[in-house]
């Protein structure tokens, strides 16, 4: 029997935690109803309650219940009763169905127990039924064959021909599944596609048909995460989530947690990690060591290394005592080892870090997992060069750009072929668009030839009825003079109307004209202070941090290239670019300083739209003339929220203070302004004058107890304008 039996429960169990309790509650209920129709059927019915107790019995085996591991035997009871009364009655849909479901039944025991299951037994069930499924004809019976034991294409052909959808997206499920499992490829966007448009006309008959339906949101989402594409996969699995809160069904809280993490949103991630902690008893031991896992790749990101060891020892603790074969043990050890190497390196403890890794990476090549020796083959570089083996790590980083380099070729396909994919739809919903324009058009023309035709006969009447003729022409004068008296009305009116348009149109265009001119300004000024600092490097011989540095920079000025032709970007973007140009002047200053950036009122700054680079000149003015002087380590805070439709920015430092700052630039030989911070404030007053706001920012000093200067706060009051006001626009 193929893996895929395996393959259905498992991925219920394991992957679907999030509803356990809530499901099995359901599913007892419709084993209950299902049980109480069969005691009241006879003949071909009754078969038929049978088998479908059967298939109750197994789907609500998915849950994380003692029933999974060791009761099939109830369903062998009720599929044995099914195979009897159906043979009885010569009923051969019911004969093949019971065959199946005594072979799916078989099959757990064969998991639970294998010395106790026939192989060929099982095999020869399947095969009587197929031929059962030929000889009448039935596609229904010989997609279910399919589904057990595969191909899963051929299930989906024989589910579609019997006008089966939900088996039919169970079927496609199965085979994205194969693809979400490590091996990925092109042809899983097209099964995930299908399997998403099924979804979305199938009506859901018991618990499994729902949770089909968000697995088809849910195998989109893993797919563009295994493309990178992080920000496509946060809404398919928030869909997913959507859907899953309707009916009582999935919760997402581990794949948001995930996906937030991917996108360097660590407060988001761990927000949602502790949602999914909620039920962390009722999870397969399985999940909850991957659990533990994300949850120390947060604290290692936050700086916590100790916590982050705590967490995953007790994450590796729980798959050793709960293990239940040597390959899941094995496959499920390889991220929370190569975790422990991590957070070891970050604790400068490489000898440890070194067993960790090393135990991991080889569990990944057992398994052939290619992420994850691809992962530590990086790790085992950084462990090698800490360690002074710079041989060792060489190899290893060698192993590890070759392995990566073939990854992203691989996902730059996937995405270039679903681009494609998306362009040839865009491209034929044109031409059927076109199509349409010109069907209008044509039927505009039949109508106006009826007109004409039907004007005719009018006149020729008129000619016939001389007094009726009369009559009519009065009164068609006189509705006429109306109507004419009605369009020049109409007329007066949209001509009005246009000189109102144009004259707003043209305040608009002057206002954009000197946003872009302010722009202009700010491009030059921002790469001039990046292409210093590369400089500074070159010059003082540092060239693994220049190369970083130049990395980094090619980076953000790829994204000031493209965002500084746009008069409005989201807030997302424009973080993105502050953090890169923030993480730059870590490097440049020996991390000499660290930085955050939180949010407030659960704002979503996909959906608010900004000037690009309004924020980073204060943020550089901060760093230069307040950390930049300090001694010890520095800390910049940029804090935002929404107050009255008005978005409020507070960055914060712990610098020297603007007197000490003035008193060293009066010293210093650089006596210019700030190019960029002048800009700044003027694009920011101008964005501002549309919202009426009629201050832009302000700046406060801060001081201890004692009077001495603690740092500075800038208190930005930014009108922004929302997605829908910028697509209108």
């Amino acid at each position: 029997m193929k893996k895929i039996i395996l393959i259905t429960g498992l991925m219920c169990m394991i992957l679907n935690q999030s509803f356990a309790q809530g499901g099995q509650k359901r599913w007892d209920q419709i084993v209950d109803s299902v049980r109480a129709g069969y005691l009241n059927s006879k003949d071909s019915v009754r078969v038929d309650y049978l088998i479908e107790l059967c298939e109750s019995l197994e789907y609500s085996f998915g849950y994380n219940t003692p029933q999974f591991w060791t009761k099939g035997d109830t369903a062998i009871k009720y599929a044995s009763m099914a195979l009897e009364e159906a043979t009885r009655l010569g009923y051969k849909y019911g004969i093949g169905r019971a065959l199946i479901e005594l072979s799916w039944a078989e099959g757990f025991k064969r998991f639970n127990d294998p010395q106790k299951a026939n192989v060929e037994t099982t095999q020869s069930k399947l095969k009587r039924a197929l031929e059962i499924g030929q000889e009448t004809g039935d596609d229904r019976l010989m997609g279910y064959v399919f589904l057990q034991q595969g191909p899963q294409e051929k299930a989906v052909y024989h589910f579609m021909k019997a006008g089966d959808l939900n088996r039919q997206l169970e079927a496609l499920t199965n085979i994205v599944w194969n693809y979400t499992e490590g091996a990925e490829s092109v042809e899983g966007i097209e099964y995930a596609d299908s399997a998403l448009k099924i979804a979305q006309l199938v009506k859901p008959q018991n618990p499994w048909d729902q949770e089909l339906v968000q697995w088809a949101y849910s195998n989109m989402s893993e797919l563009y995460k295994t493309a990178g594409d992080y920000e496509t996969s946060m809404e398919y699995v928030k869909k997913s989530d959507s859907i899953g809160r309707m009916t009582n069904g999935m919760r997402e809280p581990y794949n948001m947690c995930e996906l937030y993490y991917f996108l360097g949103k660590y407060d988001s991630a761990l927000h949602y990690w502790n949602e999914w902690k909620k039920d962390y008893d009722d999870y397969h031991f399985g999940f909850k060591a991957k659990g533990d896992l994300l949850l120390g790749k947060i604290l290692m990101k936050k700086g916590d290394y100790d916590n982050a060891i705590k967490v995953m020892n007790e994450g590796i603790s729980v798959l050793i005592a709960n293990g239940k074969t040597r390959k899941l043990h094995e496959y499920g050890m390889i991220r929370p080892l190569l975790g422990l190497g991590e957070a070891y390196v970050g604790k400068k403890d490489f000898s440890a870090a070194l067993k960790y890794a090393r135990v991991g990476l080889g569990y990944a090549k057992n398994k052939n997992d290619r992420f994850g020796k691809m992962e530590g083959n990086e790790l085992m570089s950084r462990i090698y060069h800490g360690l002074g083996n710079n041989d060792s790590a060489y190899w290893y980083v060698r192993s590890y750009m070759a392995m990566k380099d073939s990854l992203q070729n691989k996902q730059f396909i996937w995405r270039l072929n679903n681009y494609k994919k998306v362009a040839e739809v865009t491209r034929k919903e044109a031409q059927i668009n076109l199509l349409n324009k010109d069907n209008k058009i044509k039927a505009q023309q039949l109508k106006q030839e009826a007109t004409i035709k039907y004007f005719l006969l009018a006149l020729l009447l008129t000619f016939m009825v001389a007094g009726v003729y009369v009559y009519r022409s009065l009164s068609l004068k006189r509705k006429n003079e109306n109507l004419l008296r009605t369009q020049e009305e109409q007329l007066w009116k949209i001509q009005q109307l246009e000189n109102d348009r144009k004259r707003d149109e043209l305040q608009r265009h002057a206002a954009e004209l000197e946003m872009q001119a302010l722009r202009a300004q700010m491009n030059p000024h921002f790469i001039f202070n990046c292409l210093s600092s590369i400089n500074r490097f070159i010059l003082k011989n540092e060239s693994k941090i220049a190369s970083n540095y130049l990395t980094r920079f090619s980076r953000l000025i790829r994204m000031v290239l493209i965002n500084s032709t746009k008069q409005m970007i989201t807030l997302e973007d424009d973080l993105q670019m502050l953090k890169l140009y923030l993480e730059m002047e870590q490097m440049r200053f020996k991390d000499a300083f660290e930085f955050s950036v939180t949010y407030q009122n659960g704002m979503d700054d996909d959906n608010i739209f900004i000037p690009p680079l309004l924020i980073q000149p204060f943020c550089e003015n901060a760093i230069w003339h307040g950390l930049m002087h300090k001694d010890g380590p520095g800390k910049l805070e940029i804090n935002l929220g929404l107050e009255n439709n008005i978005l409020h920015c507070t960055i914060t430092d712990n610098g020297v203070g603007r007197e000490k700052a003035g008193e060293i630039k009066s010293k210093s030989a650089e006596k210019e302004k700030s190019m960029g911070l002048k800009i700044t404030t003027d694009r920011l007053a101008l964005l501002n004058r549309e919202k009426g706001v009629s201050t832009s920012y302000r700046i406060v000093d801060l001081y201890d107890e004692d009077g001495q200067a603690t740092g500075t706060r800038v208190e930005l009051m930014i009108g922004f304008k929302e997605s829908i006001e910028e697509k209108v626009s």
